[in-house]
């Protein structure tokens, strides 16, 4: 096997590592989140407040309904008793009475929205506790799932990366290096095969020479276009 193979068989190893490590944190991120269970407890609580206020406000327009039509009905009273003999008392009984009457159609008009809004609050959060009940019995199972697989990863990743170790160190260091520094910046491929004479990692046909440069030479050659390491299939 010349160097070239051995590092595409290295990359194909480290691009199984990569597959491997983003599984595992995969994992660790959705054991993290608790399955969005805090953010649902969080919704829950935001809810039951909004329930809470709505019924405040709701009790408050009742309690200034009937403060109002006491005192609409006492000022009709006053109005209609025939004990007011003066006109500056009447008319002014006139307006306050004029303005309770239009204060108690606001009042009558705000409550039905505020009873909708009771209702609409109270449906939101029986609905999101149910959510919130089914999503924490379901999480028990689902997170002792989770961490077997946690632990099954990180053991089948710390075994590939022991035979990863073993395989890069029958590689030169030089070369090694050479390949690290692509793999990493180049997304994870650093070795590209060369087919019908068409480098794989550019599409593009390479020239007589450098095709016999590659057939002759045990070590990596670079494409003279997109810089991956070459090998033959």
């Amino acid at each position: 096997m010349t160097i070239a193979q051995s590092l595409l068989a290295l990359q194909d190893t480290d691009q199984a590592l990569a597959l491997r490590r983003r599984e595992y944190r995969e994992i660790e991120a959705e054991l993290a989140s608790e399955g969005g269970i805090p953010e649902l407890r969080e919704n829950c609580e935001k809810t039951r407040k909004l329930e809470l206020e709505a019924k405040v406000e709701t009790a408050r327009l009742e309690s200034d309904m009937a403060t109002l039509k006491e005192q609409v009905n006492e000022l009709e009273t006053r109005l209609y008793g025939g004990s007011i003999t003066n006109v500056r008392e009447l008319t002014a009984i006139e307006t306050e009475h004029a303005g309770a009457r239009r204060n108690l159609a606001k009042v009558e008009e705000s409550i039905a929205p505020a009873e909708v809004a009771v209702e609409h609050a109270r449906k939101k959060y029986e609905d999101l506790t149910k959510e919130l009940a089914e999503r924490e019995k379901s999480w028990k199972d689902r997170k002792v799932e989770l961490r077997k697989r946690m632990a099954t990863q990180g053991a089948a990743f710390n075994e590939m990366l022991e035979a990863r170790n073993v395989e890069a160190a029958q590689i030169p260091e030089e070369d090694l290096a050479r390949y690290n520094r692509l793999f990493r910046s180049n997304r994870g491929v650093a070795v590209v095969k060369v087919d019908r004479g068409v480098c794989q990692g550019c599409h593009v046909r390479l020239p007589v020479g450098e095709l016999t440069r590659l057939r002759a030479s045990d070590g990596p050659i670079p494409c003279s276009y997109c810089r991956a390491l070459l090998t033959e299939q």
